[in-house]
């Protein structure tokens, strides 16, 4: 009975809140990019010669290390700071239920709202590049292996980001800092400093589930080392996003 209190209300949210990001306005940004992906990955098919090597790193370079943190981030930043200043965060905050427990019900959301979009988007780059190159067993192991470290990915950038708009009043300013700025230019310089990135790790997994492409001659870190820290940046972030929101005073 106790669980049952808990559950319906996480339910709840995660039902509105994956509703409010699948199907608002942004679904229009959603389409654009997945569409991008699927002329610049279609091109290149016509294009390029060796379908193993040259997919997986149209994969890796486009969709892994550039459109899923920015994508992450669009989704992430807003969806509890634009429910602060519209003031609609109310009926969460006064509702008799720990906000801790209502905190893990938006990140469930956003984690699944955003895994979900990731595997659409691989799936479009993927289907417009192999189409014409010819698909086949090795191909689909390299559209499961993305699509499974897209969703690992998604998850830990959602904790990330969410928490981020409960820290911050502008989130949005830390995410394009994060997204441009450390995974984008900082995650590209050699060395050590790469490794402090969350991108670091999720091609660090790909790296070890595929032997083509740039993926696959990349120098990461093990995969068993790479799930742990990952999951520790989630863990953390879930913890610090949710007593955050639970000590936070609103308007």
């Amino acid at each position: 009975m106790e669980l049952n209190k808990i559950i319906s209300p996480v339910l709840a949210i995660f039902k509105y809140s994956t509703r409010k990001i699948l199907f608002n306005r942004r679904w229009v940004i959603t389409l654009l990019i997945a569409l991008l992906v699927g002329v610049i990955m279609g091109y290149a098919g016509s294009q390029l010669d060796d379908a193993l090597n040259d997919g997986t790193t149209l994969m890796d370079v486009l969709i892994l290390s550039f459109i899923m943190p920015i994508i992450t981030m669009i989704y992430g930043t807003s969806l509890i700071r634009n429910e602060i200043e519209d003031r609609s965060i109310t009926q969460v905050i006064t509702a008799p239920l720990d906000r801790r427990i209502a905190y893990l019900g938006y990140y469930f959301s956003l984690a699944a709202a955003l895994s979900l979009i990731m595997l659409v988007i691989n799936l479009v780059g993927w289907v417009s590049f192999f189409a014409q190159q010819g698909m086949d067993g090795d191909s689909l192991t390299i559209l499961g292996s993305m699509c499974l470290v897209s969703v690992i990915g998604a998850l830990a950038y959602s904790a990330l980001f969410l928490a981020s708009g409960v820290f911050l009043k502008k989130p949005v300013y830390f995410g394009l800092f994060y997204a441009f700025i450390w995974e984008s230019f900082i995650g590209s310089i050699p060395g050590a400093i790469s490794h402090y990135t969350i991108k670091h790790f999720v091609r660090s997994i790909a790296s070890g589930w595929l032997e083509w492409g740039s993926i696959g001659i990349y120098d990461g870190t093990s995969v068993g080392a790479s799930i742990a820290v990952l999951a520790g940046v989630t863990i953390a972030f879930l913890v610090l996003g949710a007593m955050m929101f639970k000590e936070s005073e609103y308007p």
